[in-house]
């Protein structure tokens, strides 16, 4: 199964890679490989560790890293600049995984051209913006205001209803949501504080989108695709409104952080997380990224001095002990 995509310390799983399969009666079966031997197998799950380890730091001090970004670059210009960065990355993690170049397949157009519009487009879009004027902590710990949002969708949709359990885990976050918004909310601040949520549910309807495709190819090529239709989508929403791209865009210290958000963050990060679902469970590594907002929260009091507030701390410990829970239950 494909591993987690990642997006602005923003994870998304995506439904298992489904691959056409044949059984030839005229040819023997092949030899099977040889089975690795315990340390080897131990030094790949050791490996595998450490490179989510280093996909959820990454990720997560992206929020301190995009909140300096933007006081260089417009918003709309950032997200198009970050995705035509971050194709190269992409490309080269297909070439060096799969030995071959991305491949379109239309089978996933559908899917690609939904995930570009609610999640490039639509998260990404609000996000961004919404990212100039509230805190980058507390935004790294709204956006995952998700598992709310998927109970909403999975009944209004799919008209599935929640059990118990996933029922009080989605007002445990709304509860941590609420207490973050009473202590956030000053003037000035609550339309930003809108968009954040509105951001989660885009977010969330993108990875509803991505759970029920029936896909035909991976998740790496429709990342590649996708980038390559946003980040000019972006580009051309960002040129009427924020007029031509400008040189400063392209010079240090934007251009830092532009590198840092794009091929570090979405690209390596990204692939880090993609190796690591090849190694070890998926409800394990879904697990661990659930720590990207931690990170996010305390990374953006480390390098931007934001204030760590005693009531956004506890609703955020509610929220993400929420996600956590969550993820836990999936694992049994």
């Amino acid at each position: 199964m494909p591993p987690p995509q990642s997006v602005n310390g923003v994870v998304q799983s995506p439904a298992p890679v489904l691959t056409p399969t044949s059984t030839p009666t005229s040819t023997p079966s092949p030899t099977p490989s040889p089975t690795p031997s315990p340390v080897a197998e131990a030094n790949r799950t050791r490996a595998a560790h450490a490179g989510l380890a280093a996909s959820v730091l990454l990720l997560g001090v992206n929020w301190p890293i995009m909140k300096m970004g933007l006081q260089h670059v417009p918003a709309y210009w950032m997200i198009s600049l970050r995705m035509v960065l971050t194709l190269p990355v992409v490309l080269l993690f297909i070439l060096l995984w799969h030995r071959r170049l991305p491949i379109l397949i239309r089978g996933d157009l559908p899917l690609i051209l939904g995930v570009v519009l609610l999640q490039h487009v639509g998260m990404l879009g609000l996000l961004t913006v919404s990212l100039q004027f509230v805190p980058a902590g507390t935004a790294s710990i709204l956006l995952y205001m998700t598992p709310l949002w998927m109970m909403v969708l999975d009944w209004a949709v799919f008209r599935v209803l929640p059990g118990r359990r996933r029922a009080a885990l989605a007002l445990l976050s709304a509860a941590g949501c609420a207490i973050i918004l009473f202590a956030s909310g000053q003037p000035g601040m609550w339309l930003p504080l809108f968009g954040i949520l509105m951001a989660s549910a885009f977010w969330a309807a993108s990875m509803r989108l991505v759970a029920h495709h029936a896909w035909k190819g991976t998740a790496e090529d429709a990342l590649f695709w996708q980038f390559l239709l946003a980040g000019p989508l972006m580009g051309v929403v960002a040129w009427l409104i924020d007029g031509p791209a400008q040189a400063s865009y392209f010079l240090f210290p934007a251009i830092a952080c532009l590198g840092f958000t794009g091929p570090l963050a979405s690209g390596l990060g990204f692939g880090l997380m993609m190796a690591a679902g090849q190694v070890l469970p998926a409800p394990r590594v879904a697990l661990i990224s659930t720590a990207a907002p931690l990170v996010g929260f305390l990374s953006a009091n480390l390098l931007l001095g934001e204030p760590i507030r005693p009531l956004v701390a506890f609703g955020a410990a509610l929220m993400l002990s929420a996600l956590a829970l969550g993820t836990l239950g999936r694992t049994k």
